[in-house]
């Protein structure tokens, strides 16, 4: 007769815990609130409290909490006793971005409006953000590794949309006291995880639920074409990238693309390295691992493309690989291609390029958008 209230008092507490969530890290205070179930992000955590949301981001390079902000409606009342925190009003009505790949997201969900100034204008490919730009009407800060100050501050920005990295810090910025708003999706080991930052994005610009319908539908499209591969009999083996001065950095494989080349059908000859970002190999290494792949992927960014004969003419090596041999490898010139700014938030669309080059029955007809033989 004693079992059954104690499991009973278990259940409750399990049921508790899934609907409440309690998280202190680095802050020293507990936030009590509804927790949004997450689809894919790892490093996102999502609460709605009474009169406030709190948005927790994970730190990405260790334990514990990278930042923690507090979502206050605008129109609303400050509530007391707010847990500890980055006070945000939503929405807000002035930002300064320092990707493209925020700006086109922006642009999707209809609040370009918002963008008050942007950092590395050269990088933005938004063509309605460049005529605001060249108009006035969005300020230029100049390069996000060394902000205008003078420029942000007539700005007067709410939030600041920064990229994060291990150990690093922000410059002038960390002596100004606007809030940073750290936009650490690429260090999500799923591209998946990495487009579910949208939905923290929405929130932030008042469009939460236009950006959750966004993201269910990138992640019905992204999985329908990960099952079309789930069962091929056969998986090309897959080398990527160039060397690079000494090194030759390929994506780790819990990287966003070591998983998105599994999910595509390819047998990544690097995903054996438990790396998120990218791993520095040798020549001799890359030469070891991959010699015989079957097909060769990379990215570049010139003005005028890459061919057989100039990749060899930088370096001799490459004649060394199967897929330069044989003459079948893809290449993206970023220079005057969108892939990033697109992949980062639509991963289905490079998914499906990337199934088309390694299984080109499944999708018969398919024109390729990123990727292009080289000749």
């Amino acid at each position: 007769m004693r079992v059954f209230p104690k499991c009973c008092l278990w259940i409750l507490f399990l049921v508790c815990s899934c609907l409440a969530v309690s998280c202190s890290g680095a802050y020293g205070d507990s936030v009590q609130g509804t927790k949004v179930q997450m689809r894919h992000s790892s490093l996102l955590e999502i609460s709605d409290c009474d009169g406030y949301s709190v948005v927790e981001v994970k730190n990405p390079w260790g334990k514990g909490v990278l930042e923690r902000y507090i979502l206050v409606p605008y129109d609303s009342v400050m509530p007391v006793d707010l847990p500890k925190g980055t006070v945000l009003r939503t929405p807000l009505k002035r930002t300064i971005l320092f990707s493209g790949v925020h700006a086109s997201l922006f642009e999707e969900l209809g609040v370009l409006a918002t963008v008050a100034g942007v950092c590395d204008r050269r990088y933005i490919y938004s063509s309605l953000l460049q005529e605001a730009i060249e108009d006035g009407a969005v300020a230029d800060c100049g390069s996000s590794l060394n902000v205008n100050s003078e420029i942000v501050a007539q700005v007067n920005p709410d939030a600041i949309f920064v990229l994060p990295y291990e150990n690093g810090g922000y410059g002038k910025l960390d002596k100004m006291s606007y809030p940073l708003v750290e936009c650490a999706e690429y260090m999500e080991s799923s591209p998946l995880g990495c487009a579910e930052w949208m939905r923290f994005y929405g929130r932030l610009v008042g469009c939460a639920e236009k950006s959750d319908s966004l993201y269910d539908m990138v992640c019905n499209e992204y999985e329908a074409l990960s099952r079309m591969v789930e069962n091929v009999s056969e998986r090309p083996k897959l080398m990527c990238e160039l060397k690079s001065s000494s090194a030759w950095y390929v994506p780790g494989g819990k990287s966003t693309m070591g998983q998105m080349y599994r999910d595509a059908g390819a047998d990544y000859l690097f995903a054996d390295y438990d790396a998120v970002g990218s791993v520095p190999l040798s020549f001799e290494v890359v030469l070891d691992k991959a010699s015989d792949a079957d097909i060769w992927l990379f990215k570049y960014n010139a003005v005028t493309d890459y061919t057989y004969s100039s990749m060899l003419a930088g370096f001799s090596g490459y004649s060394h690989f199967k897929p330069f041999r044989e003459k079948y490898i893809y290449a993206c010139n970023t220079g005057r291609n969108n892939i990033f700014e697109e992949s980062s938030f639509h991963p289905e669309r490079l998914l499906k390029e990337l199934v088309a080059l390694f299984h080109p029955s499944l999708l018969p007809g398919y024109r390729h958008v990123y990727y292009e033989k080289i000749r």
